[in-house]
């Protein structure tokens, strides 16, 4: 029996091959397209109308809260994507994962926005329903329609809402606990 096993420099070359083709697709595809204006707007605008909303009393909780949910969505995505349940084909730029604008700035600013919003677990529940409702059966949707959010064969968005529900509640409750450890 013969097993054949890949080396580093052959994944490599792959990942080479697959940066060209990245490439290749973000000039042809992608960049000033309509959908990476989107994707650049959904990058830059929603910190511009947070920081006008947020409580400046609050601001180290709150921006630590929406740190806290970046990374927690990050690598949920990581996962999600190398898993082939979900992609994003288009990227604001070639060399950057495509998430960064879902990851970075629209799921943590809208969770901080939750956050700030709801002081009882009670009201962070209806609210982080409305707000996995949102994501899941709106804009994920509007997303799939655009061309920019694909679902794999498996992934339905029922369970995009389930694991926004799950994040918030997760989040809210590791970001109490932390804050019950704190000195006061």
């Amino acid at each position: 029996m013969l097993l054949f096993f890949t080396t580093f420099l052959e994944i490599n070359e792959e990942k080479n091959k697959l940066n060209h083709l990245s490439m290749h697709h973000w000039l042809e595809h992608d960049v000033f397209s309509l959908n990476w204006w989107i994707l650049f707007c959904a990058t830059i605008i929603p910190y511009f109308l947070w920081w006008k909303v947020v409580d400046k009393n609050r601001f180290y909780e709150i921006f630590s809260y929406g740190l806290l949910c970046a990374g927690f969505s990050m690598l949920l995505d990581v996962i999600g994507t190398e898993m082939l349940a979900w992609g994003y084909p288009d990227k604001l730029l070639p060399w950057i994962p495509p998430l960064i604008p879902a990851d970075f700035v629209v799921i943590p600013i809208t969770a901080m926005l939750v956050y700030q919003y709801t002081s009882t677990w009670k009201t962070f529940i209806i609210t982080t329903i409305g707000w996995a409702i949102l994501f899941s059966y709106i804009i994920e949707p509007l997303f799939v329609l655009r061309g920019m959010f694909y679902l794999g064969v498996y992934w339905k968005h029922t369970y995009s809402f389930l694991g926004f529900i799950l994040l918030g509640i997760t989040l809210r409750g590791i970001f109490i606990g932390i804050k019950n450890k704190l000195p006061t």
